[in-house]
């Protein structure tokens, strides 16, 4: 007969869908399990010679050395700073007490000019006091009344130029020591040169760029 010929066929769907379900089923199981972490291991030294007590008591005595050690360290820093601190607000004090007196020094009025400031002055390398007038009274004034025997009068070759001195130095005689009167020392030649050089600076020949020399 006809049916015996038949042969059932097999439905895919249906084997599709029970594979899907298996998988669902298997995401679920594995989502239910609980993750645990690995164990942490913790390595500790012991002495095979000692017992679980004897042992016990070596690790705390290492832990209380480390403590005091630690907090001995941590005491030290402490002290270090503060004396660095110390240090810092001493040295501050030192530095606003050293400002403020050159204030003081320096605030007018307070500073008493000594005689020469009054002219142009300088000092030379070998510590010889130069002068040069600022105006023609005040080279009247240095020729007159402070150019003394020794001193030496110098002169730049330019029309206006400034009168200018070379006080020289002066030292008692060897003997008769207890004398006022002085004798003058030589003058050097660098001093000289110096003070020919400060007399043509502050000359006309300085601004026009012009080239001469002092007498």
């Amino acid at each position: 007969p006809v049916e015996d010929d038949i042969t059932p066929i097999e439905d895919d769907d249906d084997e599709e869908a029970t594979t899907l379900n298996d998988i669902a089923e298997n995401d679920e199981e594995a989502k239910e399990e609980p993750t645990t972490a690995p164990p942490t291991t913790i390595s500790v030294p012991i002495q095979l010679d000692e017992t679980a007590h004897g042992n016990a008591s070596l690790l705390f005595a290492q832990y209380r050395a480390a403590k005091e050690k630690s907090q001995k360290t941590i005491q030290s820093l402490s002290k270090a700073l503060q004396a660095a601190q110390a240090n810092a607000a001493r040295q501050m004090a030192q530095a606003a007490t050293a400002s403020a007196s050159a204030q003081t020094l320096l605030s007018p009025g307070l500073k008493k000019n000594l005689w020469f400031e009054k002219f142009r002055w300088m000092i030379t390398t070998d510590n010889y006091l130069v002068l040069a007038g600022k105006d023609a009274h005040q080279n009247e004034m240095l020729v007159k009344r402070y150019l003394r025997p020794g001193d030496a009068y110098l002169h730049a070759d330019v029309h206006g130029a400034a009168s200018c001195i070379v006080r020289a130095k002066r030292a008692h005689p060897k003997k008769g020591k207890h004398q006022q009167k002085t004798v003058p020392l030589p003058l050097s030649e660098q001093a000289l040169r110096e003070a020919g050089q400060f007399t043509i600076c502050h000359s006309s020949a300085w601004s026009s760029r012009m080239v001469t020399s002092a007498w």
